[in-house]
């Protein structure tokens, strides 16, 4: 662990989920599979869209619905919907294939085993403080055991811009009932997670499991106040 500022009285934590408590990569990357083997197998009649032409018709409903940039799974239903609106489907149908897709492929991307560790790191800190979750992800926290550990599981969409921005920040510390200086935000991600929390008066702790240099990442804006590389280093803050 180290300490890049004096910590203030941690009154309770709020934590990033995918990639820190658990490999969200090879997660993902499953379920990007089974949707495009599930699309050639159910739908032959439909053109099908490489890594790069998904980029292309992503970047293309962003652009017609730049509000849904904050929302990664309106963003998947959008898209389906338009691939299939391309191959003459009604409004109606393109919406309602979509929308089945995408609850199948929600099933997949939520079907994995979180670390015994990470229930046991969570489950000694909510005896002591109250514990949030603020993912920008999309994950069903409910199917893989977390949600009980949490006061709430709070993500974007529905107005709510994703980390960095305040929204989410702003939320947690209202659900908690606590100053944010008082939180500390347990994250992965340098922008998302620790530029987030110091810009909107949280303390940050990095997790840093991939030996990654704080000093050289071209994404480190903001200092964190304690660096981790094990969720276990959490406990002996209270």
């Amino acid at each position: 662990m180290k300490f890049y500022r004096r910590l203030k009285s941690i009154k309770a934590m709020s934590f990033d989920l995918d990639d820190t408590l658990y490999d969200n990569y090879p997660v993902v990357r499953r379920a990007e599979a089974w949707m495009h083997m599930h699309l050639r197998s159910q739908y032959p009649h439909i053109t099908h869209l490489d890594e790069s032409g998904w980029l292309q018709l992503k970047r293309h409903v962003i652009h017609q619905q730049p509000s849904l940039i904050h929302d990664v799974s309106a963003i998947r239903v959008a898209c389906l919907t338009a691939l299939f609106l391309r191959h003459g489907y009604s409004e109606q149908d393109a919406k309602s294939v979509a929308h089945r897709i995408f609850t199948q492929v929600l099933a997949v991307r939520s079907d994995f085993i979180v670390p015994e560790n990470t229930f046991a790191v969570l489950s000694r800190l909510a005896d002591k403080i109250p514990l949030i979750a603020v993912t920008n992800g999309n994950v069903d926290t409910d199917k893989i055991g977390l949600t009980p550990y949490f006061s709430a599981v709070i993500k974007p969409g529905n107005g709510l811009r994703m980390k960095p921005y305040p929204d989410l920040f702003s939320l947690a510390a209202k659900q908690l009932d606590v100053s944010p200086q008082n939180i500390l935000h347990v994250g992965d991600h340098l922008k998302s997670d620790v530029a987030g929390a110091v810009t909107n008066g949280f303390m940050a702790a990095w997790f840093n499991d991939q030996q990654k240099s704080l000093m050289t990442s071209n994404k480190a804006t903001h200092l964190p106040d304690i660096e981790i590389t094990h969720l276990d280093e959490l406990t002996s803050l209270l």
